[in-house]
């Protein structure tokens, strides 16, 4: 396969990706409730869950999270590609950066589709629990404790390996290491989500909630249709280049 033909099958992967994943958040987890109006968890049961997340779902029903949950989750592998793009931003792929920048994206690829998933137990489960007979509580909450835990766990290593490798790649651009002018550093993902949670806060419902669930999608969707629009020819006109040279 050309080269050219690469790229672009690749930006293609990257966009939907990244409006799936987006999509995906908001119907999971694009909710901006009131603690205060589910007594329950904010007052009965606030020392025994994180209320925060124990609220979040209760608006949602069990065919919108699983919804949510599955258009990410099965969409996971068109990330792989997508990290195949941004390194060929490198101007040399054979550097230790570009190739770390590139594994670290892949490993934060393969651990996110769990982590997304697992925001729907988490959901149902706290649902169970405001929607049963009392006597079932304890069994439930302490179910939804252990489903908290695994949440916690694959999210937190999806987001921090996501975030080293995030990271990595602007400081790259910011040292010259890419193809990139230097405010591209701006909109990498990470950069980006910072911008985007003010934002978030001064929107009405159920604006906010949308936008609170998908911040790091949304930068993604930014991040991807930025280089597509703005530099996808440049990167193709710099490899037809190095080619010739080599000839």
């Amino acid at each position: 396969m050309k080269y050219s033909n690469k790229i672009n099958w690749s930006f293609g992967a990257a966009v939907i990706v990244s409006v799936c994943w987006l999509i995906g958040d908001i119907y999971v987890a694009g909710f901006d409730p009131d603690p205060a109006d589910y007594p329950l968890f904010s007052k009965t049961y606030a020392d025994h869950v994180n209320v925060e997340f124990a609220t979040l779902m209760l608006e949602g029903s069990t065919a919108r999270l699983m919804f949510g949950a599955l258009i990410g989750a099965l969409t996971g592998p068109l990330l792989i590609p997508a990290s195949w793009l941004v390194y060929q931003f490198f101007k040399d792929t054979q550097k230790w950066y570009a190739v770390f920048v590139y594994w670290v994206l892949l490993a934060g690829a393969v651990l996110s589709p769990l982590g997304h998933a697992g925001f729907f137990y988490v959901g149902e489960i706290y649902k169970a629990v405001y929607h049963t007979d009392p006597v079932s509580h304890p069994y439930l909450l302490d179910t939804g404790k252990a489903f908290m835990k695994m949440l916690n766990i694959a999210w937190g290593a999806a987001i921090g390996v996501l975030a080293i490798g995030w990271i990595s790649f602007a400081v790259c651009i910011l040292l010259n290491k890419t193809l990139l002018p230097w405010w591209m550093a701006l909109l990498t993902p990470f950069v980006l989500t910072m911008f985007i949670i003010p934002v978030k806060n001064m929107l009405p419902l159920p604006y906010s909630g949308w936008v609170g669930g998908a911040i790091f999608n949304i930068a993604y969707l930014i991040f991807f249709s930025s280089l597509l629009f703005l530099f996808r020819g440049k990167l193709i006109k710099e490899y037809e280049t190095s080619k010739r040279a080599l000839q």
